[in-house]
């Protein structure tokens, strides 16, 4: 297998997951990798490698210059910058992200990467101590979801591939309060008090929560929505409730 075959698989779940790696585009992301992630090398364009000063790549990973033509096929976006990083997948646990007073975001079966980015960029902005996605979610390393959420997905612990059942379990063994995101929820987010630690459960963005998460919640919340209207989108709904939280610990 060629050497640009091999990063051409990181466009594809499949490529990823056997390699555990992924792929990050663009000048800004690749600048803001933190240093605690692996960066295997550095890929460039000739247009962007052209009089720059290299270093800043040199100094952490081997850097391999390409053609514009051959970069243009390995890059994930319509008008790639120049650069891409390969770099190391990271796996948390849920311990890895517990903290005292903490509070955390989990996500049952979510599916859309725009959602997923939009849920990790705002869980990290809100201050969030870490993520779960639930078996069945997509890849957090897609790169639509990479670009969704901004780079947070560097940032932000995140806990994929989880049995719900199990994080519940081992989050009420922590003194970690479980409210769920539900349309026949009779408590609004307002009336709780998020100064504890807690966990939002977020469902699916079609056919919302499975019953058995529903049950494992202690209890159920509902956002006020005006009539004739069934729902909001799952990361509009999560980053509603996150941001109650942090109103409350801000006040």
């Amino acid at each position: 297998m060629s050497k640009f075959r091999e990063i051409k698989l990181l466009k594809t779940k499949k490529g990823r997951s056997t390699t555990g790696l992924f792929m990050v585009e663009g000048e800004t992301f690749v600048r803001e990798i933190p240093g605690e992630w692996d960066v295997q090398k550095y890929v460039l364009a000739q247009r962007f490698a052209h009089g720059r000063d290299l270093t800043v790549y040199t100094n952490r990973a081997p850097v391999e210059v390409v053609k514009d033509s051959i970069f243009d096929g390995l890059a994930d976006t319509i008008t790639p910058q120049g650069i891409i990083a390969v770099v190391k997948q990271k796996c948390f646990q849920v311990e890895d992200i517990l903290q005292p007073g903490g509070f955390i975001l989990a996500g049952e079966q979510l599916n859309d990467p725009g959602n997923i980015g939009t849920l990790i960029r705002t869980a990290a902005a809100a201050g969030a101590s870490g993520l779960v996605l639930t078996e069945g979610s997509g890849d957090i390393y897609n790169p639509k979801v990479l670009r969704s959420a901004a780079g947070a997905v560097l940032r932000l612990p995140i806990v994929v591939g989880a049995v719900l059942s199990e994080v519940i379990s081992q989050l009420k063994e922590n003194n970690y309060a479980v409210y769920a995101a539900h349309l026949g929820g009779d408590v609004l987010p307002y009336d709780l008090d998020l100064q504890g630690a807690f966990c939002w459960l977020v469902g699916n963005e079609t056919h919302g929560l499975t019953v058995g998460a529903s049950f494992l919640a202690d209890i159920l919340v509902r956002l006020p929505m005006a009539r004739d209207v069934e729902s909001l989108n799952a990361s509009v709904a999560g980053g509603v409730l996150l941001y109650e939280a942090v109103r409350q610990r801000l006040g």
